[in-house]
């Protein structure tokens, strides 16, 4: 569960904490990933721009181990933020970002209780495009749903260039509601300018029920899934 709060004495308030800007001021989102216990949880934090599921994936942050993340923007607008943990359930959560100032969100997971549901990604890998002359990189991931109800959150994302993307599915679906095909996905990727560096990408599916893969991380090999209990 995703949650914007202002802790205020013993109160928990719905709200976005901004900083006010000047003619200057950077454009961010920043914020904490805890379990309901308080601990911090590193991951991913992803946005896509403009209105919250339209699945137009813009960029986003690594999720240190003390559970803080930053993004900075280019402009304010509407996004959608999606923050990812193994072993816990994703929430997402339309935010509103002024220009030149900084939003703060607090971002509380819960654990999956069980694991039998979440979708799996069984290989990763990077295909240079032998016709394009190395121009061309095919970065692929093979996923697959126990239930058959992916959705198009087949994400990847580069930490070196801090964006995001979704993976293009098996084959083309227009209903972003629909349940998508397991399967291999694939983002093409420009290399011209330089390789692909493996080290650089993290991976991460979730269902249509929120069920949320484990952060596929280099060296891209997954493992068994845990679950994590509430503590």
């Amino acid at each position: 569960m995703i949650r914007v709060i202002l802790f205020a004495g013993l109160t928990s308030l719905m709200v976005a904490l901004a900083v006010p800007p000047d003619a200057t001021a950077a454009t961010v989102i920043m914020g904490t990933v805890k379990n309901e216990a308080g601990k911090p949880l590193p991951g991913l934090a992803l946005l896509e721009k403009g209105e919250i599921h339209n699945n137009k994936w813009d960029r986003g942050a690594l999720v240190g181990a003390d559970g803080r993340f930053r993004i900075e923007l280019p402009e304010g607008g509407q996004y959608g933020l999606h923050v990812y943990s193994s072993g816990y359930i994703y929430s997402p959560e339309a935010v509103k970002v002024e220009t030149g100032k900084t939003l703060e969100v607090k971002v509380a997971l819960d654990p999956e209780p069980i694991r039998g549901n979440t979708p799996v990604i069984k290989k990763a890998g990077f295909f240079p495009w032998e016709a394009r002359q190395g121009k061309v990189t095919f970065v692929k991931v093979d996923v697959a749903d126990p239930n058959g109800d992916l959705g198009p959150q087949v994400l990847a994302f580069n930490a070196a260039t801090k964006r995001a993307y979704a993976m293009d599915p098996p084959k083309r679906i227009t209903d972003l509601k629909a349940n998508f095909p397991n399967g291999i996905y694939q983002l093409e990727v420009d290399t011209s300018k330089g390789p692909i560096n493996p080290h650089d990408w993290y991976f991460v599916v979730a269902d249509h029920q929120c069920n949320t893969t484990d952060i596929l991380s280099f060296p891209h090999e997954p493992k068994p899934l845990k679950v994590i209990g509430k503590r």
